[in-house]
């Protein structure tokens, strides 16, 4: 029973609906809580506008005449510049990562985050319960029944999704909080559960109860947390994905009736679910549509090209193309022979590798590995290589191009497949400054790619580019190969069909594009490859630290915007040689495009 807490029978209504009152209002107190970081997020964006706002009045003012006046002004910039520092070096040791026993917790300030709403949610648990033990154990339940209709919220991927609206955060950053809020509220029904069953125990009533629906019904739900938790952890994650989606998907959906008959006091809460649930399969639903699409292998490369043509006469599609913009994503399936339910569960992310209101068509590379990207290499590799494509999108930011439109100074970086993410944002970047007519802005913009072999590197144009495009990229844009070289005087042969690699015996059954192997950093030149690529390359691994420090020399003032797709390790290891100069007081926006879940 515990030192504080004892088994206390109520025996009068009143004193039972006052417990009951006050699990009520804790609950209700817990879930409506999260107004607070939501408006401190409002704040924080209020004064970030007033203080842009004053910085820009004051950078207008006429330059004080007086020398005392003119001191003055330099010391109040002095110290703003010291603040600034001080605050830009806070927020980047809040994106380190935190690592545990080799288990990656997230980034400091997510779990810092998760930390303090922890803290919150066990006080509401604990609080007002007096010695009675039952109160304490409802009390763990309905805090954290109260807290499901934000863990739904939280993984929302439309772009109308609330919570992006209100955070100014992508699907993918809030993504990292519904796995955080998950285990929060999965350590507060094991609480739950447990301190029932030792009540059960105590009291020589698990025989009679263990038969009880409530029972019943409150071991299966917690059984299904465990299994999705279990699931969810990396090492498991990266053994199958797919069985982590499927568990994932169809356990949290199984959970809704489970938990609404277990007992009726949290129905409000999986009604709110529900209705988070209906809106989301509403908006994924306007997002998808099928279309016509080509296949084509890479010569000489285990990477495959989708191809969908945007046709101007469909209303969906002139939607859609008017919505993509560089550095998103869709998701992408066969559409037979899997109805739409278990089609939802065979989709792949695959970032948009081209600008398609541009080209005219929207571009999708992968690599080959099990599950869709397989099927579709071996309809490429047969005479089928135009099949009907299930697309749902676009998701993720929007607005990558305007804000590194309002950089001094742009480091693209990417690695193998992820030049998807970079590749049209450099592309986007070239063409807004040749349409201002601003030929430094080239200048300012440096785009690094790290490939396994330089047969790697011809999709990254479209092949109806112009002969200016192509000399740009090659003049831009620094390609280096980590494995293998160009034969000399070696071609792919003309009209070739390259065929797709024998099958894996891997058990993944998903094909996340960034998901390369780590030797684009430690590997060697040693094997030989036949196709050209499409731009000058160096046949050595990318030296990141004089890369970043040459572009960091342009000056303390610039503010600097590094982005970078591909493997884990490339971009720690980016990551640390910028960390030298946010150490610094340097303004940097970072991104690293990354699918984890």
């Amino acid at each position: 029973m515990g030192m504080f807490w004892h088994f206390v029978n109520l025996t009068t209504d009143a004193e039972k609906q006052r417990r009951r009152d006050l699990l009520d209002l804790y609950a209700s107190v817990a879930q409506a809580s999260v107004a607070i970081p939501l408006l401190t997020i409002q704040l924080y964006f209020f004064s970030s506008w007033v203080i842009k706002k004053w910085r820009k009045g004051a950078d207008e003012e006429d330059p004080p005449g007086s020398p005392y006046m003119k001191h003055e002004r330099a010391r109040e910039k002095s110290r703003t510049w010291k603040l600034r520092g001080a605050f830009r070096r806070l927020v980047w040791w809040a994106g380190e990562r935190v690592n545990v026993f080799g288990y990656d917790l997230g980034k400091r300030g997510e779990v810092l985050v998760a930390a303090g709403w922890m803290v919150w949610l066990l006080f509401l648990s604990v609080s007002q319960t007096g010695d009675d033990y039952l109160h304490l154990t409802k009390r763990f339940g309905i805090v954290g029944a109260s807290q499901l209709p934000l863990h739904y919220l939280l993984a929302l991927k439309s772009p109308l999704s609330p919570l992006q609206y209100l955070t100014g955060l992508s699907h993918s950053d809030l993504n990292i909080f519904h796995q955080l809020l998950g285990r929060l509220v999965t350590v507060l029904f094991y609480a739950h559960s447990v301190l029932y069953l030792n009540f059960f125990i105590q009291s020589n009533l698990l025989a009679k109860r263990i038969r009880n629906r409530d029972v019943l019904l409150g071991l299966t739900a917690i059984t299904c947390f465990t299994l999705i938790g279990t699931t969810a952890l990396g090492f498991l994650r990266r053994w199958n994905y797919r069985v982590f989606y499927t568990t994932h998907v169809v356990l949290a959906t199984a959970l809704l009736p489970v938990l609404f008959y277990h007992v009726h006091h949290i129905r409000i809460y999986i009604y709110e679910v529900a209705t988070i649930y209906l809106v989301q399969s509403l908006l994924r639903y306007i997002t998808t549509a099928t279309y016509p699409a080509s296949l084509v292998l890479v010569p000489g490369t285990n990477l495959l090209q989708i191809k969908v043509p945007l046709d101007s006469r469909s209303l969906r599609t002139r939607w859609s193309q008017a919505h993509y913009h560089p550095g998103q994503h869709v998701y992408a399936a066969l559409p037979a022979p899997y109805p739409r339910l278990l089609r939802n569960l065979r989709t792949n992310p695959f970032t948009i590798a081209n600008l398609p209101h541009r080209d005219r068509e929207l571009r999708l590379v992968a690599r080959i590995l099990n599950g869709n990207t397989r099927r579709l290499a071996a309809l490429a590799a047969s005479n089928k290589t135009t099949v009907p494509v299930v697309l749902e999108g676009p998701y993720g930011p929007a607005d990558h191009l305007a804000t590194l439109m309002t950089c001094d100074r742009i480091l693209l970086v990417a690695g193998g497949v992820g030049a998807t993410f970079t590749s049209p944002l450099y592309r986007a970047l070239r063409a807004a400054a040749e349409a201002r007519g601003d030929g430094a802005a080239r200048r300012r913009v440096r785009v690094v790619w790290a490939v396994r072999s330089a047969a790697k590197t011809d999709w990254a144009l479209p092949p109806d580019a112009g002969a200016r495009e192509r000399r740009a990229f090659e003049e831009d844009v620094e390609t280096y190969v980590t494995r293998g070289r160009v034969g000399d005087g070696i071609a792919e042969p003309s009209g070739a069909r390259a065929t797709p690699p024998p099958p894996t015996h891997a058990a993944d059954d998903i094909e996340l594009e960034s998901q390369e192997h780590e030797g684009l950093l430690n590997s060697r030149p040693d094997q030989p490859h036949t196709a050209k690529p499409l731009s000058t390359v160096r046949y050595t691994r990318p030296d990141l630290h004089s890369i970043v420090s040459e572009t960091f020399a342009g000056g303390s003032g610039e503010t600097v915007a590094v982005f970078v797709c591909g493997p884990v390790g490339l971009s720690s290891a980016l990551r640390r040689e910028v960390g030298r100069w946010t150490g610094r007081g340097r303004e940097v926006i970072w991104w690293a495009e990354e699918f984890g879940w």
